[in-house]
């Protein structure tokens, strides 16, 4: 456990330095400041008072760190878990960390110091080491759409797996010739996970390897539609109607504007699925096919575990959660059989 006097040491500052960098305390030079962030950083400390100032005292407020606030998924997640804190009277504190692991860091120690009483972690840049000395320090927390393989810790995914199946499944029964994944970003589980059911799926059918490519991409839509610009650039498939699976529904959005911009057809030419099932896909032109999963559910759910920790009695014990919902297929317009 990375204690004060590794930050000191690591800065080359006194301790009582380091406790008024934390403290922000304004009597210390801008270096030593800047030594000592610099070295909390790399060690990610946590004071040890301020953990425990979080499990002992009542804010009635919970840190929601987010992947990114103009994705609709998030959007949709945080008015759920946001309607089930209200009722039980505490708030949520945002916070959008843009796929910056540098900055959920940021978060978490700020948050840490302004006394929040847990946190529901739905941001996926962590690495399972530092979520994992989170719970050591009995900061209560929910993650979402993570594997970590520790049993202090709540946990509630999707399956990711049988969603990507299921949408390269849905490409190849609607006669799509040529099959192509934008992956999502690719340190997460959950692009993994997707992107591991749909090669499945393609071996299972005995799809040949040379027609279909997963492709590295994102969850941004502006991103996504670059890449699949970039890919159709240097390939002509004229003679093959193509099967896209995007990483999620933000992604599927920027590959229908780009294959609208290019005159292809959707879903004559191209059929394209997502992954979220947002409000927003029903209404998409066209209507967006897509895996659904209980966004709704997932806030709610999460809300309701961490609030049951935060209120238990002293003496009572709650075994840690490790939850797994399914998700669902939903046809629509983007991918309907040609006739």
């Amino acid at each position: 456990m990375v204690s004060i006097n590794d930050v000191a040491d690591r800065a080359n500052v006194s301790i009582s330095t380091v406790s008024r960098v934390i403290n922000q305390n304004a009597n210390v030079s801008r270096e030593k400041e800047k030594a000592v962030l610099k070295a909390v950083d790399e060690l990610d400390y946590i004071p040890n008072g301020l953990a425990q100032g979080l499990v002992t005292k009542k804010s009635k407020s919970i840190g929601v760190l987010i992947a990114d606030i103009g994705n609709l998924y998030y959007s949709y997640l945080v008015k759920s878990i946001e309607k089930e804190l209200r009722a039980a009277g505490y708030y949520a504190v945002i916070g959008n960390t843009e796929w910056d692991g540098k900055r959920e860091k940021e978060y978490i120690r700020h948050l840490i110091q302004r006394q929040v009483d847990g946190f529901i972690l739905a941001s996926t840049s962590l690495s399972s080491e530092y979520i994992e000395q989170l719970a050591e320090k009995e900061i209560p927390l929910v993650v979402l759409d993570r594997e970590i393989n520790s049993d202090k810790i709540d946990k509630i995914r999707i399956n990711d797996y049988k969603g990507g199946y299921q949408a390269a499944e849905h490409l190849i029964e609607s006669g799509y010739q040529y099959f192509i994944h934008l992956k999502g970003a690719g340190f997460t589980a959950t692009a993994a996970d997707r992107s591991r059911g749909f090669k499945d799926c393609m071996q299972k059918y005995s799809v040949d390897k040379e027609n279909y490519k997963l492709l590295s991409s994102s969850f941004v839509e502006e991103e996504a539609a670059q890449d699949m610009s970039d890919f159709l650039e240097g390939n002509n498939f004229k003679s093959k109607r193509l099967g896209i699976f995007a990483a999620n529904d933000a992604a599927a959005f920027g590959v229908l504007k780009e294959l609208k911009r290019r005159g292809i057809n959707v879903p004559r030419e191209a059929g394209v699925i997502g992954f979220d099932n947002v409000n927003f896909a029903e209404y998409s032109s066209p209507a967006l096919t897509t895996i659904g999963r209980p966004i709704a559910d997932i806030g709610k759910i999460s809300a309701q575990i961490l609030l049951k920790r935060l209120n238990k009695s002293e003496d009572e014990k709650i075994k840690h959660k490790n939850m797994t919902l399914d998700v669902q297929l939903i046809k629509r317009e983007s991918t309907a059989k040609i006739k």
